[in-house]
């Protein structure tokens, strides 16, 4: 199956492992095979903690790609071989290969080790570079195995108690001891207390708590715990109001029922079934001949459950011609019938490769192999020596150009009676016959500061025009390196740094600093006659909406050579592609998040917002091809269904916005204007339109269960000590980057400081309230709450249309001579669970604490300048983009990948299989219908990936592809290091 054999990498991993020989089933050997190759990456690795229940085994998994082995580690040893059982397929759709390997963990092994960190496990996989001594291995992160068991006897257990009418009354238990921890439940008369009652609560210890306790709620209340091991109930503790005995005897009560409980899960796993809830009459139960409660206790739903389909293996193609390795292949997919509502997968391989017969191959000779790298050497030699002529020839070429343009002549005062004042090398210089001295710069060194005059409508206009600087300044320039200014001179002046490393044009302006990013990302060279007022379509000039936050507008200048706007604080960004703008055209894009309550969108009571509210401009702009806006999303992709839409509004600036739906995801058509990608945590819109943009979702039942939004829980307290009240305030936010940053804003202003580190908890559909509770205050306070309890409606949460949502817990002193304060706040969602996150607050009033601040997040070599609007003087933070290289993919390497991918083939293999490599093809019509699909994608590829081995892996892409060509492109620029 594999192309050579290779003794020294089997040999290295042996002693890299410390495993015998016996100890392997096969050697590992270096492969050919372009599905094995580079390094290995975990699908999936160990959960963080196991447990074993009883006596049964744990199984634990990991599968991987491009990996000829996996071996376990356990507790420091590793796992011998025959101890594994390993599994090998490939992907139909993808093209690659994985591996699958897991192993079961005894209880035995587990109690027989003492070790202090536990007994965990970790994956090793392993792969070899063909041809090479050196093999690649990762290390999956590590699973925790524990052995699971739940105690017989409560640590503390509730007692019978007596209550007054609407008194808060608590029954306190504490679980057996447990591992995994026990869950808390109660039970009322036998049935399950519906912790959805307003009413009800339990705490974190496990206590149960009613708030205003009736008559309804005497009975016989039996705490109880469980987990995966199993389940205790602890003695019975009678609730019972302070005159229920006079009620009993004299007074006739008539029952009422309780609430529902929750609908059960279809009977049936395949097939129809039925769904039922209950309902007890023991609200209050009857009582003295009372009546007892109409209806049904029961109610019974049909339900229908879609069961799975085994997937089937086709019949194999027939067999590849013979490759220069000797090889040749055939392979079948598992489409007879497509494994569909979570069916199996067929088992066995999809790819089958045996070495050809016959005779018809032939070994290739060491030889062959010298005179193949003689070759190689010479024509990198011949193209080295070519693109230094060519480049010799551009230089001497501007040159001359610039000599004849008169780019740097000055007018010569007096004639030739200067020269006697040069130095040797500048009497070099040519004299024309006009009188002008054609002067070569000094690009290594020279800083050119041209003043420029105020506008007509500036307010300063009454600043004296500078006069053009004479030669005798320019002398002194050359030879100094600068040009000194006079004194008296306030103007805004234009340094330009011709430095070749940065090209960089830097526009001074006293205090203020604003930097136009690098040559060939958003600048353009002044005419000799132009000023720069004259030559910007300035954003000063724009009139944003006056709720838009300064700290969060952004703008630059863009030719053709494209470049990117970035909020880095709000984890926004917009990529302007290589050609969106027209050539020898210069273009201001401007890009604000809007975070007033009027800009967002009015949802329906089922939708909800789920990103920031984004806007780009100018809106009359026309761009040539689509431009990139990234933006995080807070929708769990993981829990339940969606249906995400893209909204948008081309209201012009000054009206409110009229919001209107663009697509919804997996609805499009051929005449959709965006496409849309939805990463687990970001979303990329590709639009040829600036407008404002919002991602909206709406939940979608799916298996039973709704959608979830993920919420980030924020505590901020003043940072001043109290005097007699202490205001804590707990904000839910949706999880993005923007809406953190603005509750930071907000806190910066009120003096406030952040007391635990931000937190996120998942928020499900489905109209259950949020609710705090404020527990475990520490002495010398209390909470002015009665219940210690506050809840925040799901419709506020869900509907999204308010900023900064939060609710407050005011705590008052007791105690003066106290100067710290401790407690924890408790977050759950009502009748979910699982659901639940701990805020622990811990402040020392003595201790020095600095107010609310955003956090520092300076990249390296990134460059901050600051702009002043005109109209309203508003300052804003442009962030441009570190890199002197933009893009990662210079514009030749681009042409000649889509050369080789745009046009279609009979194999598959061309721009549409790169779509599926991206993970980009779910609506692959998009791309189709541009002129070069491979070119949009690229351009997609450019804002999705920025991490440092983005190249690297598209070129594994490519080579599993099979477009052993195209891979050819980027490894022969990328061996150079030309532009990478």
């Amino acid at each position: 199956m594999y192309a050579g054999i290779y003794t020294t990498p089997y040999q290295t991993i042996l002693d890299h492992t410390g495993l015998d020989q016996t100890d392997l089933l096969s050697p590992v050997i270096g492969s050919n095979d372009p599905l094995l190759q580079g390094p290995p990456v975990f699908i999936q690795e160990p959960n963080s903690n196991y447990y074993i229940v009883k006596n049964r085994p744990v199984k634990i998994v990991c599968k991987a790609t491009a990996v000829v082995r996996i071996h376990f580690k356990c507790a420091g040893q590793m796992v011998r071989q025959k101890s594994h059982i390993s599994h090998e397929s490939v992907d139909p759709n993808m093209g690659i290969k994985t591996m699958e390997t897991m192993i079961e963990v005894h209880r035995e092994e587990v109690e027989e080790y003492f070790g202090s960190d536990g007994y965990w496990c970790e994956c090793h996989a392993y792969n070899t570079v063909a041809g090479t001594d050196s093999i690649e291995s990762v290390i999956s992160k590590r699973g925790l195995v524990e052995v699971s068991y739940l105690r017989r006897r409560f640590e503390q257990e509730p007692m019978s108690k007596k209550f007054m009418q609407s008194e808060t009354a608590v029954l306190a238990c504490l679980p057996p001891e447990g591992k995994p921890r026990p869950e808390v439940f109660w039970l009322k008369d036998g049935e399950l207390v519906d912790v959805k009652n307003f009413n009800f609560i339990i705490s974190s210890e496990g206590n149960l708590i009613i708030n205003q306790a009736r008559l309804s709620d005497t009975g016989n209340y039996t705490c109880g715990a469980q987990n995966v091991v199993s389940k205790r109930l602890s003695d019975s503790a009678l609730l019972r109001n302070f005159f229920f005995n006079l009620i009993k005897f004299f007074f006739q009560v008539d029952g009422s029922w309780s609430s529902w409980n929750q609908w059960s899960e279809c009977s049936a796993k395949c097939g129809k079934g039925t769904q039922r809830r209950s309902r007890s009459c023991s609200n209050p139960s009857p009582m003295n001949g009372g009546k007892v409660c109409p209806g049904d206790a029961v109610q019974k739903l049909p339900c229908n459950s879609i069961c799975p389909v085994t997937g089937g293996w086709s019949v194999w193609s027939s067999w590849s011609t013979c490759s220069p390795d000797c090889i040749h292949h055939r392979k079948r997919v598992c489409d007879n019938p497509v494994p569909a509502n979570g069916g199996d997968y067929c088992f066995g391989d999809d790819f089958d490769s045996v070495q050809c017969s016959g005779g018809m191959c032939r070994a290739t000779s060491k030889a062959d192999d010298k005179e193949d790298i003689a070759m190689y050497v010479g024509l990198c030699v011949a193209i080295a020596v070519f693109a230094t002529v060519v480049v010799i020839i551009v230089i001497v070429i501007r040159r001359r150009s610039m000599q004849r343009n008169g780019m740097f002549d000055m007018d010569i005062p007096n004639g030739d009676a200067h020269l006697s004042s040069l130095s040797d090398d500048e009497k070099k210089v040519h004299k024309n016959g006009n009188g002008m001295l054609s002067v070569q710069p000094d690009l290594t060194q020279t800083v050119v500061i041209v003043q420029t005059p105020n506008r007509p409508d500036s307010p300063n206009n009454n600043h004296m025009m500078e006069k053009e600087p004479t030669y005798s300044e320019i002398k002194e320039h050359r030879l100094s390196g600068t040009l000194r200014k006079p004194s008296k001179c306030v103007e805004p002046t234009i340094n330009y740094n011709l430095n070749s490393s940065m090209e960089r044009l830097t526009i001074r302006d006293n205090k203020n600093m604003l930097a136009v990013p690098p040559v060939g990302m958003s600048s353009r060279p002044l005419s000799q006659n132009e000023t720069l007022e004259n030559s910007r379509q300035s954003l000063m000039s724009v009139q944003l909406p006056s709720n838009i936050d300064a700290e969060a507008v952004t703008w630059s200048t863009f030719t053709h050579m494209g470049g990117r706007l970035l909020l880095p604080e709000s984890g926004v960004m917009l990529t302007v592609p290589e050609g969106a703008i027209r050539k020898g055209h210069t273009e201001e894009i401007y890009m604000a998040i809007c975070r007033d309550d009027k800009d967002r969108p009015k949802l329906s009571d089922k939708q909800t917002i789920l990103s920031p509210v984004i806007l780009c401009g100018p809106q009359s702009l026309v761009l040539k091809k689509p431009v990139i806006l990234s933006f995080m999303h807070c929708a769990s992709m993981r829990q339940g269904g969606w249906m995400l839409s893209l909204y948008n509004s081309d209201t012009p600036l000054d009206e409110p916005p009229n919001w209107q739906r663009t697509v919804t995801l997996g609805q499009e058509t051929i005449n959709t204007p965006v496409y849309t990608q939805l990463d687990p945590n970001q979303c990329h819109i590709m639009t040829e339109q600036l407008q404002r943009y919002a991602l909206i979702g709406e939940s979608v039942m799916t298996s039973g269960c709704r959608a979830v939004k993920i919420l980030r829980l924020a505590a901020f307290a003043p940072v001043m000590p109290p005097s007699m009240d202490y205001n804590v305030r707990v904000y839910v936010v949706e999880d993005t980057q923007d809406a953190l940053e603005g509750v930071i804003q907000v806190e910066r202003k009120l003096g406030g400081r952040l007391l635990d580190k931000p937190k996120q908890i998942p928020f499900q559909d489905g109209g259950n309230n949020l609710c705090l509770t404020i527990e475990e205050l520490s002495m010398g306070w209390r909470s002015k709450l009665a219940a210690n309890y506050q809840e925040i409606p799901f419709r506020h949460i869900w509907s999204g249309n308010q900023n900064n949502l939060h609710c407050s817990f005011s705590l008052e002193l007791l105690d003066r001579e106290t100067h710290r304060i401790s407690c924890k706040i408790q977050v759950y969602q009502k009748a979910i669970l699982n659901n639940r996150q701990m805020l622990n607050i811990s402040c020392n009033f003595k201790e020095k604490m600095p107010s609310c601040s955003t956090p520092c997040s300076t990249l390296k070599g990134r460059s901050t300048t600051v702009s002043t609007g005109s109209s309203s003087g508003v300052s804003s933070l442009v962030m441009l983009d570190p890199s002197v290289h933009v893009f990662r993919l210079p514009q030749h390497i681009r042409n000649q990948l889509c050369m080789l991918l745009d046009p279609p083939n009979s194999r598959g293999n061309d721009w549409r299989m790169l779509a599926q490599a991206l993970t980009v093809d779910r609506y692959i019509a998009y791309f189709a219908t541009k002129n070069s699909p491979t070119e949009n994608i690229l351009d997609l590829w450019e804002a999705r990936h920025r991490e440092e081995t983005a190249v690297t892996d598209l070129m594994n892409i490519l080579r599993v592809m099979g477009r052993m060509d195209a891979a050819a492109v980027l490894e022969r620029d990328n061996g150079n290091g030309s532009w990478l």
